[in-house]
């Protein structure tokens, strides 16, 4: 199984990005989260044209694999 911590964001000029992060700790809340993405915005972490401008979402995302042969 698989976990995965998805942040969307609005971008300055359309559109969406989103940031995954493998493996995030089991006790992560949304305030911390927020938290960590009002940082990434406010120091313009990714190298997108205008910059991002706001938070979309945050999802835990669990993936299961059933392994056919």
């Amino acid at each position: 199984m698989d976990t995965k911590l998805v942040m969307s964001f609005k971008c300055a000029e359309g559109g969406t990005f989103s940031c995954n992060i493998d493996d995030p700790l089991d006790d992560l809340t949304a305030v911390q989260v927020a938290a960590v993405m009002d940082n990434m915005i406010a120091a313009d972490a990714f190298d997108i044209k205008g910059g991002l401008r706001e938070k979309v979402s945050a999802e835990i995302v669990t993936i299961t694999t059933n392994k056919l042969f």
